[in-house]
């Protein structure tokens, strides 16, 4: 018989009993502790919970049945087993103290080997790992029993009768479900009835002539580790087989508790009871176990889900930043392709200013000179000369103030912001940013017959229709440069068209904003239309583009809720760009703005 190390509390015992019991249980490698009564070793379990308990009949302080009471009103010792040790044996004792919720009783006088056989069962139990049954409520238990004609069991307290186990009837009017098994080849929990209930104990028949009973417990045993059940099972031998030997297989073979057949019938209900309500109890305290290990595998993945959510938002942040720093880039990008021209425009009114500065000078000098003399006609000429020529310097300076002014509102970094924008105007103040780039040979057609006013971002305008709008006359002028270079005469007059409309929207209940940019140039072919917005993807040549003018488009485009596509213009035979972008009323904006 193989004995594991465990740890058992002697509760109550007499000093000669405790140390007899000591030392049997000491020789056989269990860990022994006592306590004087039932409140010493209730107080000792708040450092240490012991794996059985062996207790007299009457403690000092309290009965065996109170203590068992105690136990299992508590959820944390309920599962504990309790072995009741008694003078002599006394089957009307014996059932009494385990319909009181003693897990065994045995009396002091039981051979060794066979006191033995019910510790370690009882200790076996702790091993086992039953399949939790779903929501804990109460179900009627289940006994199955194993016998056929001819055997112990099925002739048990029936006179030799042909009839079924009297057992059966004595189970039945104790509240349980019976089930009989008279050929154990037929048993298998893996096709089990479904809706009906697996047994919690099994009564064999050790001794029937029809079939090896103990072999069949081993056959139980390996089933129930199998399918993780953790069903109980009691043997029955013929009078005076209850020896060492026979405990010793019987618990190599896994069976729980032996009884012969000569029990009383209602020791043997109690037995049974006992084995069924010790299963119960460990199914209970193992799904409660189990229900608590849920619960902490549950608060780990939340905590493991905020700590992803946390790291999602800050890379989603870190994500935002970074748009807003490609927003900046492609616009910084963009104003620096422009400064080129720009810087033309404001040196030719600024030259034309300084070389009227001396010649308005020497004007107004005649005129003082002509004033101080007398001659008014002469005053008059040179002051008519430096008017005309302050005249000019004006248009000169309004132009340089519009560029100002225009420089001024397309670098706004409030652009993340909705609030209402001017289409009109802010495209026409991207034209004349890009004035200089256009120049003569390309002439830009407005058509804008969507309502001027527009929910939006300034980026929509600022940054994708100036992209756009820039990519279109670079595209423009490389056609004019490749049909230079063959010699090939120069065609219809190149130019940028701009509308915008109202059309119904395709993805949502209302309208959209739509704004289209077509020009005559060579167009983007169609293997490349998706490509287009890609990050640092360009079809310029290399040291051209940076690649993030129509990727940071397609941001804030999406950032509109709306969409962006390029197609083939359908007259003049150079690319068109559709922004698409829900159109908000007065009211909604009044919503949104709340």
């Amino acid at each position: 018989m193989t004995i594991r190390s465990d740890n058992i509390l002697l509760v109550g015992l007499e000093p000669e009993r405790r140390e007899a019991f000591s030392a049997l249980l000491n020789q056989r490698g269990f860990q022994v502790r006592s306590a004087l009564n039932g409140r010493q070793a209730f107080e000792g379990f708040e450092d240490h919970l012991p794996d059985l308990l062996v207790v007299p009949a009457a403690l000092p302080d309290m009965s065996a049945a109170q203590l068992c009471q105690r136990l299992r009103l508590n959820v944390v010792t309920r599962g504990i087993p309790v072995l009741v040790v008694v003078e002599t044996q006394n089957p009307e004792q014996e059932r009494l103290i385990l319909e009181q919720g003693a897990d065994a009783c045995l009396s002091s006088q039981t051979e060794p080997a066979f006191l033995m056989f019910r510790i370690c069962t009882l200790l076996r139990e702790q091993e086992e790992d039953p399949l939790s049954r779903p929501g804990g409520t109460f179900r009627q238990p289940c006994v199955a029993i194993v016998t056929a004609p001819g055997g112990l069991l099925w002739s048990w307290r029936g006179e030799g009768r042909d009839t079924p186990p009297v057992l059966s009837d004595l189970l039945r009017r104790n509240g349980a479900s019976v089930v009989l098994i008279d050929d154990p080849d037929d048993f298998n929990l893996t096709n089990w009835p479904v809706g009906k209930d697996q047994p919690d104990c099994l009564v064999v028949d050790l001794e029937c002539p029809l079939f090896d009973g103990l072999a069949f417990a081993h056959t139980v045993v390996a089933m129930r580790r199998r399918t993780r059940q953790c069903m109980r099972v009691l043997g029955m031998v013929d009078g005076g087989q209850l020896s060492g030997q026979m405990a010793s297989m019987a618990f190599t073979a896994g069976v729980d508790d032996l009884v012969d057949v000569d029990i009383a019938p209602d020791l043997l209900v109690a037995r049974i009871g006992s084995l069924v309500r010790r299963k119960m109890v460990q199914d209970e305290t193992r799904r409660e176990e189990a229900h608590i290990e849920s619960a902490r595998a549950r608060m780990a993945l939340a905590d493991a889900l905020r700590r992803v959510n946390a790291d999602l938002a800050a890379a989603n942040r870190k994500l935002i930043e970074a748009q807003a720093k490609l927003v900046q880039s492609a616009k910084m990008a963009s104003l620096g392709e422009l400064a080129a021209g720009i810087a033309h425009e404001f040196n030719n009114p600024l030259a034309f200013v300084l070389a009227h500065e001396n010649t308005v000078n020497r004007s107004i000098a005649r005129a003082l000179n002509a004033v101080r003399e007398g001659d008014s006609l002469t005053a008059e000429q040179a002051l008519a000369k430096s008017s005309e020529r302050l005249a000019a310097s004006l248009v000169g300076l309004s132009r340089m103030r519009d560029l100002v002014v225009s420089l001024r509102r397309f670098s706004r970094l409030e652009e993340g912001e909705f609030s209402r924008l001017d289409v009109p105007d802010a495209i026409s103040m991207v034209l004349t940013l890009l004035a200089p780039k256009l120049g003569q040979n390309i002439r830009v057609i407005c058509a804008l017959d969507a309502p001027p006013d527009l929910f939006c971002q300034a980026a929509l305008v600022n940054q994708v229709v100036m992209n756009i709008v820039s990519n279109a006359a670079d595209a423009i002028m490389e056609k004019q440069r490749e049909q230079e270079e063959v010699g090939l005469p120069a065609g219809e007059e190149d130019r940028i068209e701009i509308t915008s409309t109202l059309e119904p929207a395709t993805t949502h209940a209302g309208q959209d904003y739509v704004i289209r940019i077509s020009d005559t140039g060579p167009g983007v072919p169609q293997d490349l239309q998706e490509r287009v917005f890609e990050p640092f993807f360009t079809t310029k040549p290399v040291g051209s583009g940076t690649g993030l003018g129509l990727a940071t488009a397609y941001g804030v485009v999406q950032a509109h809720d709306g969409s962006i596509v390029v197609t083939d213009a359908r007259e003049n035979g150079g690319a068109c760009f559709t922004l698409r972008v829900p159109y908000r009323a007065e009211e909604e904006r009044r919503t949104h703005a709340a």
